[in-house]
């Protein structure tokens, strides 16, 4: 924890001291896994605050000074007085409105700087023992999945999949599913975010499963595209210039390229395929404690890959009225290139027996 620590005061930069209310970043720096809590540090000190029903639990999973408080921003309005703290960065993308205005009224002694932007790279570089977790959390999923995949898809509503893979995944150790694991089939596989549905999927479709675990706290995140019979509508060749839009944006991951410049390395592709139109959304995001992270890997994206960043690589094509398909894999940027988390083969396209 000090290490992470060390790291967070870096954002300091002149300031007295920072706000963090982001459980995610409460716990990577505290150890402190409950809710309802705000940090505090300066460049030599560092406070915990809760209420009545955290206290046990945060002295018990923290080393740091934990205090139990009930009337939150006039307690810390306290604090702040009594370190002398009159420069305040906040962690502006998590402060709701009602709490800023309340602030603004109580700390009017005390700038206060936003740093949403800025600490959202807290978290960026990954250690051993979080790559370890997302590894295990991936291991966990895909155990699952396969479990489920034997089961056979043809003629299962999209939702008992879903309800059947997280059930797997909680099984094997997970805490919980990452986010809400979508399963969208024939047609509906040409919705990005296809959530699962009511639908019974059918012989010779198309099934997108974007699914992921939380394993001690980590997140893991993949899709695959199968299909559950013949292949129709050219979906074989989509497949493989998908596959290969994928792995050339994995080739070229290295420290020091642009997020942006992996991107462009498949969306360029695509577009020579003729498949430019169909790909819509960005091509990746990191992963760690939350799902989405920084970096973002968009045409957007100003953020510079970093030895030790977790990021998705997932190329989509998505047609309407037909088919989509979707490819995605965790990887983690090494000293010159990346190597995956996720262990699934997606080079081949999977047809599932009927059962």
């Amino acid at each position: 924890m000090e290490r992470r620590l060390s790291r967070a005061r870096s954002f300091l930069k002149g300031l007295d001291a920072i706000l963090l209310l982001s459980r995610q970043s409460i716990t990577y720096l505290t150890g402190y896994t409950g809710s309802d809590a705000v940090y505090l540090f300066t460049e030599g000190k560092s406070l915990l605050f809760v209420d009545s029903r955290n206290t046990l639990q945060a002295r018990s999973e923290t080393m740091g000074e934990v205090r139990e408080i009930r009337k939150r921003w006039e307690e810390i309005y306290a604090a702040l007085q009594e370190e002398g703290v009159r420069t305040l960065g906040l962690e502006s993308n998590i402060l709701d409105v009602d709490s800023f205005i309340r602030m603004k009224d109580l700390y009017r002694d005390i700038e206060m700087t936003p740093l949403g932007t800025q600490l959202k790279n807290l978290r960026t570089v990954k250690d051993e023992s979080e790559m370890s977790s997302m590894g295990e959390a991936a291991r966990i999923s895909e155990e699952a999945l396969e479990t489920v995949l034997g089961r056979g898809l043809a003629g299962r509503r999209e939702i008992d999949v879903a309800f059947d893979l997280e059930w797997e995944m909680r099984t094997r150790g997970a805490s919980a599913a990452s986010f809400e694991l979508l399963v969208a089939s024939g047609q509906r596989s040409a919705m990005p975010h296809g959530a699962a549905s009511e639908r019974t999927i059918g012989r010779d479709e198309v099934v997108i499963i974007d699914f992921g675990c939380i394993y001690k706290g980590y997140c893991s995140d993949q899709t695959i595209t199968v299909l559950t019979g013949n292949p129709q509508n050219g979906f074989t060749e989509t497949y493989r210039k998908v596959h290969e839009a994928q792995s050339r944006a994995i080739g070229s991951v290295a420290p020091g390229m642009r997020a942006s410049d992996v991107d462009r390395v498949a969306r360029e592709y695509l577009a020579s395929a003729d498949l430019g139109a169909y790909f819509g959304h960005g091509l990746g995001h990191g992963v760690g404690m939350e799902i989405h992270e920084a970096p973002s890997v968009s045409p957007l994206s100003e953020d510079i890959l970093e030895e030790g960043m977790v990021m998705t690589i997932e190329p989509g094509v998505y047609i309407p009225g037909l088919y989509g398909v979707r490819l995605e894999d965790m990887v983690v940027v090494t000293d010159n290139s990346c190597k995956r988390l996720t262990n699934l083969d997606k080079e081949n396209i999977r047809i599932l027996s009927q059962r």
